[in-house]
């Protein structure tokens, strides 16, 4: 956290409900980034937030509400993040990819696998511009690592865009070790992982 940074009045961390879309999803789309566009048809992230609102707002896909934690503080989404189990991916693109042949019958729209099996994946974070350097987006993994290790994951796995090693340093602040490589929408990206509980934490004490 930066010394200058104010953390808000009792930051605390939810799950997301359809009504945050309006605040949560530009975060969620900025995450997304060169993927957004591609399944939106947007040509920037303000023209592709419609159709992120519209599976923010359902159930039973990738960017629904369900699969999404909110960082609230002074009353406002100050962050959120993506996080759901890696064998579901598949499943839950599902939907998204028959919204997008929909829209576009002649395009290829096959699944691009991001996360491994075994894992939860993180699949985006993001902080609101003003809310940055307040150590709401640890607060926001941590608590998503949390998630996992209650629902019995030995590992939480995420992609960090090659354009953003400031990204990739926050991460492996937390215990993230770089594992692979993925390439998404012509877009080249690492894939990151650690043990839900890092490992000097894991340890036991004595």
């Amino acid at each position: 956290m930066s010394a200058n940074a104010d953390p808000g009045i009792n930051p605390s961390v939810r799950s997301a409900r359809p009504a945050d879309a309006a605040q949560a999803v530009p975060l969620l789309v900025e995450a997304i980034n060169h993927l957004a566009l591609k399944l939106s048809g947007a040509d920037d992230h303000a023209g592709a937030v419609p159709f992120f609102a519209r599976c923010f707002a359902a159930r039973g896909n990738r960017y629904s509400h369900e699969h999404v934690l909110v960082l609230e503080t002074d009353g406002e989404i100050a962050a959120a993040i993506l996080a759901y189990p890696g064998h579901d991916e598949a499943a839950l693109a599902a939907p998204v990819l028959t919204a997008c042949r929909a829209r576009d019958p002649a395009a290829d729209w096959r699944h691009e696998p991001e996360s491994a099996a075994d894992e939860f994946y993180l699949d985006a974070l993001a902080v609101a511009p003003r809310h940055r350097g307040a150590g709401h987006a640890e607060r926001l993994i941590e608590a998503a690592c949390t998630r996992a290790a209650q629902a019995g994951y030995d590992r939480v796995g995420l992609l960090v865009d090659l354009d953003k090693p400031g990204v990739k340093r926050l991460y492996a602040r937390l215990g993230f070790v770089v594992d692979g490589e993925r390439r998404l929408a012509g877009h080249r990206y690492e894939h990151m992982s650690r043990a839900p509980v890092p490992r000097d934490e894991a340890r036991p004490s004595g």
